[in-house]
Formats: C-alpha cells, sequence, structure tokens
C-alpha cells in the first residue's frame, strides 16, 4: 500500500522533521498489505485456542492425557507465529521530500532507520525484472548507498510507487511559487 501526501503551505514547518531542509514538499509512506487488523486475530487465535483445549480436555476425560500437553504446545507454538508474522507486516518506509534534502525512515512503530540525504546527491533506480516470474526492484541510492524500496509490494503497487516517486521528484524540481 503506497499513502502519498503532499504538504501545502498552511502546514507549519515547526510540526514536519526539523531536519527536513528547504520547502517541505511531501511523504510517502511504503507499507504492506495488510489483510487483517489485530483485533481480528486475537479473535481468530482466541477460536482456535478454545477449539482445540476443548478438544484435547474431552480427551483427556477419556483418559488419552499425553493430547492436552501437545495441545498447549501446538496452540503456543501457532500463537507465536502469528505474532510475528503480523509485527513483520507492521513495518513501513517513509520518504519525506523538501526541495534540499531526503529523509528516508523504516521501522515498525518507532523508525529503526534513520538516515537524512541531500536531494541532489540522490537517485531512484528502477531495475527490471531478471524473468518475468520475478518482480521488478526499486532503488534509492546516495552516495554509494542503496536501500531497496517496497521489497514487499506487488508488482501494481510497485508500479504506482514509480509513479509517485517520479510525481513527488518533478514537484520537488519544479515547485509553484
Amino acid at each position: 500500500m503506497i499513502i502519498t501526501r503532499y504538504f501545502n503551505d498552511k502546514i507549519s514547518t515547526s510540526a514536519l522533521d526539523p531536519e527536513l531542509a528547504g520547502k517541505p514538499i511531501g511523504q510517502i509512506v511504503i507499507r504492506p498489505n495488510n489483510s487483517t487488523t489485530w483485533r481480528t486475530t486475537q479473535w481468530f487465535l482466541t477460536f482456535l485456542i478454545i477449539t482445540s483445549l476443548s478438544v484435547a480436555v474431552a480427551f483427556t476425560i477419556n483418559g488419552y492425557w499425553l493430547i492436552l500437553p501437545f495441545s498447549i504446545i501446538e496452540m503456543s507454538i501457532v500463537a507465536a507465529c502469528m505474532v510475528y508474522c503480523f509485527r513483520r507486516n507492521y513495518n513501513q518506509e517513509v520518504l519525506s521530500f523538501s526541495s534540499e534534502t531526503l529523509i528516508f525512515e523504516a521501522g515498525g512503530r518507532q523508525p529503526d532507520v534513520h538516515l537524512t540525504w541531500q536531494r541532489f546527491f540522490t537517485k531512484f533506480l528502477v531495475q527490471p525484472a531478471k524473468h518475468p516470474w520475478y518482480s521488478r526492484k526499486i532503488f534509492v541510492l546516495y552516495k554509494g548507498q542503496q536501500r531497496e524500496l517496497g521489497k514487499y509490494l506487488s508488482d501494481g503497487d510497485k508500479q504506482k510507487l514509480v509513479s509517485a516517486l517520479s510525481a513527488m521528484v518533478h514537484t520537488a524540481n519544479h515547485p509553484t511559487n
């Protein structure tokens, strides 16, 4: 999922990142497509645990007591995997543009990576797919460093990202006064 926001003159620059030197232009937020919310995941997990433990308790009452500990272990592993997958889908990448700088942030609730680059030395590279089965790759390059953008995006979303980046760079290069 790609969210593009353009800043207008009504937004105070003090509310934005202080490292964003020059006139603030806009922001692109790149997120994985989450098919469910955390609340829905909790309800599903609760239903799964209640069902599994009900069956295990019924077998335990009939004398098959060994099923109960394995059921508890199984549900613990399923819960851990679901939490891991949900947290991984919570990651996002944020590109903040101004007339002079580009800020790249990546992480979950808090940014794990925070890089500030001069826009003049920054390039975007779209690498075509090596095979029709694979997806193209989009990189941001800055003085020998490179970061891949939107690894988890589909081909259609990557095309939208390329269009959003092109429009944002065009707006930053040709600001209307």
